[in-house]
């Protein structure tokens, strides 16, 4: 066994479950390059065995699973009483007596934690990695576990930890409230100036909407898979009401549908007042083909009827069109004029 794959048969001795998909050996190989060299090795010693019907990832050269079983075996006897002796926590539900090689292969973590769960007595709250700090000296090691803590029913909760967010947009919040409206802009020119407003006139309201804040979208950023959730949770509001305000354009509206199905679980709405003054503004000018090249239309079956006829038959227009509104022809001037 060469020295990255034995690398790689020490990390799956560590993985939780039997079967591992090739996502998460991707994750666990630290050399990208000899990934397919590695797992080609594995497999041909036995310690892993593909699951022919997940199919291969279509790389012809070197065609991988997108599934593989992991056979190591296991020749260690755990009695129970070392695992119970662990806090309760660990084994409340019994994962490590039904697994009791994971106990094997990371007892130093988990004797660790168990006398870090024993001892501590305090209420404080503090991010992961300061948390990880705290117990073991090492800011990762949680980081590490985290699939075994999970096996567990180990939560952040239970430890004391949160998550901190995995993106942190760019916002300008004045005064942190627990009920609160923040305006979400899909490009950084009309943050920056509603932000820019905000800050030198004490402006809060545009287009007679009350605003607590401006968050800076980042385009498909913002899409990302629990990003803006998990942003929105650092908040610690306990009401927040989100706005949306992006361009007229295929993509404009995708993003703001794509955000709505990431986050379904905040309160999203279109700032309709802004697209309105957007359209008012378009209608005497030759509006730039959009850069979308996807040939999509997004469903508008949910947003069409927020805008009066003629405004549907404008934004119609525009993506069938392919043609872009951009969000930046709400100009300083423009927004100074309605920001009070």
């Amino acid at each position: 066994m060469s020295k990255n794959s034995s690398a790689l048969y020490m990390a799956l001795k560590d993985h939780p479950r039997k079967r591992i998909t090739l996502e998460e050996l991707s994750q666990l190989c630290h050399d990208h390059e000899q990934l397919a060299k590695q797992i080609t090795e594995l497999a041909d010693q036995g310690i892993l065995v593909p699951i022919k019907s997940s199919k291969t990832n279509g790389n012809l050269k070197t065609p991988l699973y997108m599934r593989y079983t992991i056979c190591i075996k296991q020749t260690v006897q755990i009695s129970s009483e070392e695992i119970d002796s662990l806090h309760p926590r660990l084994t409340a539900n019994r994962y490590l007596l039904r697994h009791r090689m994971q106990f094997e292969n990371n007892k130093a973590f988990l004797c660790r934690l168990s006398e870090w769960l024993t001892d501590h007595k305090g209420s404080d709250v503090m991010s992961r990695r300061e948390r990880s700090f705290s117990i073991f000296g090492d800011e990762k090691e949680l980081d590490n576990h985290l699939k075994l803590l999970e096996c567990m029913g180990i939560s952040g909760e239970m430890l004391g930890f949160y998550e901190t967010p995995e993106q942190c947009f760019s916002d300008y919040i004045p005064v942190r409230k627990n009920k609160m409206t923040l305006l979400i802009c899909e490009n950084k020119d009309i943050w920056f100036n509603i932000r820019r407003l905000m800050y030198e006139c004490g402006a809060c309201s545009l287009f007679g909407t009350k605003l607590d804040g401006v968050i800076f979208g980042q385009g498909n950023d913002i899409t990302g898979k629990e990003k803006f959730s998990s942003y929105a949770h650092y908040l610690g509001a306990d009401e927040v009401s989100f706005l949306y305000c992006g361009d007229i354009d295929r993509a404009g509206f995708d993003i703001y549908l794509r955000l709505c199905k990431a986050a379904k679980d905040l309160h999203i709405e279109l700032f309709l007042p802004a697209y309105q003054k957007m359209l008012e503004l378009s209608r005497n000018i030759q509006l730039p083909e959009s850069s979308d090249g996807r040939c999509i239309i997004p469903k508008m079956g949910e947003i069409l009827p927020l805008f009066t006829s003629d405004e549907q038959k404008q934004i119609t227009q525009i993506l069938q069109d392919n043609k872009r509104l951009p969000q930046e022809i709400l100009s300083y001037p423009v927004l100074a004029d309605n920001m009070r």
